[in-house]
């Protein structure tokens, strides 16, 4: 059943999670929409032409007497049975869906232009234009992922949810020389029910021979995503050549990566500071294994410090 609250993605949603900086996430989707809607426009010319037919007949009709257009809209309305407040959440091609969580939303994908095109063919285009052409960029985006399903966050439904995206992109009768390599990259915000060591080898064993696994660059990626009570999936290319599909990265120059990298890296002393509380959380604590005692362990620490 689809979880309660309304900040989450919903079932039958197609789109992207879009990560941001903290506080940012307006100006965030809203790049994100533009250049979406730019490299969309820019694969089929023939809706941007319609588009901008409307918008000149719209501004045609604004010279019309306000009386004959109340008239001719209140006529509309009533021929179509007051059925236009449903068709208004598919009216843009690209709409925003509040998460309620920091630095991270969606952006839905209208139904009818996923049939012309996928979210991760979309998105795989889009990111590489940034990475061979500088643009389009955005100042506050990280990572632009691709959603294709999403269903409950168990393993059962996963799998079950992953499984017709899998039998598509890796056919078992593929011809010899045609076989792909993969790998299954898992994350989670804002859940704890989902774990990787349960669901990776599940998703793995969906994919059939001859493909292959390959953990250093392969070329397709099973992508699932755990937020909240929901769990979204994707197949896609060049995810580590496209670096793990981050957007700012991709518009920066080798310089500019590693001077973000180490900005975004965790002090040595935040690193281990975290480590410990995941021992403590886990009931892993170093100090008790070794039958040391928490007095001869601080003054280790001591003569560490001075050193």
């Amino acid at each position: 059943m689809q979880p309660k609250t309304l900040a989450t993605i919903p079932y039958d949603a197609m789109g992207y999670i879009v990560t941001s900086d903290a506080g940012r996430e307006r100006y965030s989707w809203r790049d994100t929409v533009r250049n979406l809607n730019d490299t969309y426009e820019s694969i089929f010319p023939e809706e941007a032409a319609a588009a901008a037919a409307a918008r000149s007949e719209k501004v045609a009709d604004d010279s019309k007497d306000a009386s004959d257009k109340l008239a001719a809209e209140l006529a509309e309305l009533k021929e179509s049975g007051g059925d236009e407040a449903a068709d208004f959440a598919r009216a843009e091609r690209f709409k925003h869906v509040n998460l309620d969580l920091k630095a991270c939303v969606f952006v839905r994908m209208k139904w009818e232009a996923t049939q012309k095109i996928s979210p991760s063919e979309l998105a795989l285009r889009m990111l590489t234009n940034t990475r061979d052409k500088g643009e389009p960029v955005s100042r506050h985006t990280l990572r632009i992922v691709p959603v294709e399903k999403v269903c409950f966050a168990a393993v059962e439904d996963v799998v079950k949810a992953a499984k017709p995206l899998i039998d598509e992109a890796f056919p078992a009768d593929c011809e010899e020389g045609k076989e792909k390599t993969f790998a299954v990259v898992f994350n989670s915000r804002a859940n704890s029910s989902l774990r990787r060591s349960e669901l990776v080898p599940q998703i793995a064993n969906l994919v059939p021979e001859p493909h292959k696994v390959e953990l250093g660059k392969p070329q397709l990626v099973v992508l699932v995503e755990a937020v909240k009570g929901v769990a979204t999936i994707a197949v896609v290319k060049d995810y580590y050549g496209l670096l793990k599909y981050n957007q700012r990265l991709l518009s920066m120059n080798e310089e500019e990566r590693r001077a973000e990298r180490a900005r975004c890296m965790p002090s040595a002393k935040d690193a281990e500071d975290n480590k410990e509380e995941k021992k403590e959380a886990d009931g892993e604590d170093e100090e008790e294994t070794k039958g040391e005692t928490k007095e001869e362990t601080k003054e280790e620490t001591k003569e560490e410090t001075k050193e």
